[in-house]
């Protein structure tokens, strides 16, 4: 073999391996990022997915570990609570949104609305007082004082 040939082969020997490792490596992360995200859903696409999201957005890093563990692992708990959350909501917009407005029917899908709520709220206080209780003093107060300063924004007219 002539020099030029011994330096394409002995680079061709190290790039193979290392492309293969590269290869998996990348696979690897794919599927834990898919993995991950998969994970994270409770409520798909919901007001209480964007509401965890946002929390661990706020939380120190183990804090939001923690948290968004109880959270997940509870969800059977409450997903029911949330889904008819969800549909008395949408009845709720119905009744609003009809051609011929009905001030009772309104009244009535307001009250349903009103009941789910409740019913979610006793069905996800168990869960959220035992996320709560798993994080940090600091990562509670940082979910305070996000709520309170959500309070205090300006509001359209």
């Amino acid at each position: 073999m002539t020099e030029t040939n011994k330096e394409k082969w002995s680079w061709r020997r190290i790039a193979l391996p290392i492309s293969i490792v590269l290869n998996l490596f990348l696979v690897a992360v794919i599927v834990g990022h898919m993995l991950h995200a998969r994970s994270r859903v409770i409520v798909t696409g919901g007001p209480l997915a964007r509401a965890l999201a946002n929390a661990e957005a706020i939380l120190p890093a183990p804090d939001a570990a923690k948290f968004g563990a109880v959270i997940r692992r509870e969800a059977p708990l409450y997903r029911k609570a949330a889904e008819q959350l969800g549909e008395a909501r949408e009845e709720l917009d119905r009744q609003i949104l009809a051609e011929q407005f009905d001030p009772e029917g309104m009244r009535r899908a307001l009250a349903a609305w009103g009941m789910a709520w409740n019913h979610f709220l006793d069905e996800f206080g168990g869960p959220l007082a035992e996320a709560l209780g798993d994080i940090s003093l600091e990562g509670r107060r940082k979910l305070v004082n996000e709520r309170r300063a959500e309070r205090v924004k300006p509001s359209l007219p």
